[in-house]
């Protein structure tokens, strides 16, 4: 669902996908040891914009965006320096996961959606903490997969290599081949589904009495093959269809209808501008890094740049184990395996 993804559509109703742009998002999070997080994102965005803060609306929720802190940031981890483009940071402070998860993981079609796990565990000897950001697919739309992407498809998807790596050509055939069942085949059929149930709901509300409901579901199939096929396609395409069928609608006069389409219009624009997006993850660990499915680790943080396929059509989830030792403990123990040594050879 890439710029070109609905390039089918010659309705102005989907221009907000066409116009749709690569840019820049790097999210960050700094995990303690007593469960309290930094969460920060930045985004690179057009010199030119005069209201950059807006750019945040698809990543913290207009309610909440008074609580986050906007910090100086000329650049951030792994983002590119492009000409024409500056960097905006937001940061904030979260006393617990359940905390973070209610700013970045409420339900939304037009929010990235991430939630936060974190667990400790002590052994003993060590003490491991156990922290995960999720990404929630970024498909918002009903309409299921399974008819267009088989096991081996998600199987490919989930050994995909950081974004920018080298594949191999056979694995770059596979890619083009499932970007293209991605865009032409799922996300066409997606699309033309939403807006198809939303004029059947309309005309059944509307004419309950009539037969007009079971004239459109017989023409649904030649319908989306003028989708495909006509480049000339008038500009609603729904009153057209509608229209075609001699459905005696005007469904811009009824309020509830344009609510829910310009909602499904913001939901679409959403996955687009999210498919296009250029992604970057931290995790920075308070201890030492045992286990992680990261790209890369430096020390104790841990980076991802997850091509957004990744997390296009299932969750992709970003964990870390981090542990540290227990001195106190070995030292206990030391001092308990003396105590009996001594004890066994008094009693000899």
């Amino acid at each position: 669902m890439k710029a070109n993804t609905v390039s089918i559509w010659a309705s102005g109703a989907l221009m907000c996908v066409l116009t749709a742009c690569e840019h820049q998002v790097a999210m960050e999070t700094t995990v303690y040891p007593d469960g309290e997080l930094d969460k920060q994102i930045t985004l690179q965005v057009d010199e030119t914009v005069k209201n950059p803060d807006r750019e945040f609306n698809r990543y913290i929720d207009s309610t909440q965006f008074i609580s986050w802190n906007r910090v100086d940031s000329a650049r951030s981890f792994q983002l590119k320096p492009t000409e024409g483009k500056k960097y905006i940071t937001y940061r904030r402070h979260f006393g617990s996961a359940s905390e973070a998860n209610q700013h970045l993981a409420a339900p939304n079609d037009t929010l990235f959606q991430v939630t936060s796990s974190f667990e400790k565990k002590f052994r003993w000897f060590f003490t491991y903490i156990t922290y995960s950001d999720t990404y929630h697919a970024i498909n918002r739309l009903d309409y299921p997969t399974t008819d267009f992407f088989t096991p081996e498809d998600f199987q490919f998807i989930n050994r995909l290599p950081a974004e920018g790596k080298a594949i191999t050509p056979a694995d770059s055939l596979y890619l083009k081949q499932l970007n293209e069942k991605i865009t032409d085949h799922y996300g066409n059929r997606a699309f033309f589904e939403a807006y198809f149930s939303l004029l059947l709901e309309q005309v059944n509300k509307r004419l309950p009495n009539s037969d007009h409901g079971k004239k459109l579901m017989a023409a649904k199939e030649p319908l989306y093959q003028i989708v495909l096929t006509d480049k000339d396609i008038e500009e609603d395409f729904i009153q057209f269809f509608a229209d075609s069928l001699q459905i005696p609608l005007r469904l811009d006069s009824f309020p509830d209808y344009v609510l829910a389409k310009n909602n499904l219009e913001r939901k679409i624009n959403f996955i687009s501008t999210a498919y296009d997006g250029k992604f970057t993850h931290a995790i920075h660990m308070p201890w030492t890094i045992v286990n992680t499915n990261a790209d890369s680790v430096s020390g104790n943080s841990a980076y991802w740049a997850p091509p957004a396929v990744k997390f296009l059509l299932h969750d992709y989830r970003l964990s870390v184990e981090a542990r540290k030792t227990n001195y106190w403990a070995i030292s206990l123990s030391v001092m308990v395996m003396i105590g009996v040594g001594w004890l066994l050879r008094r009693g000899a």
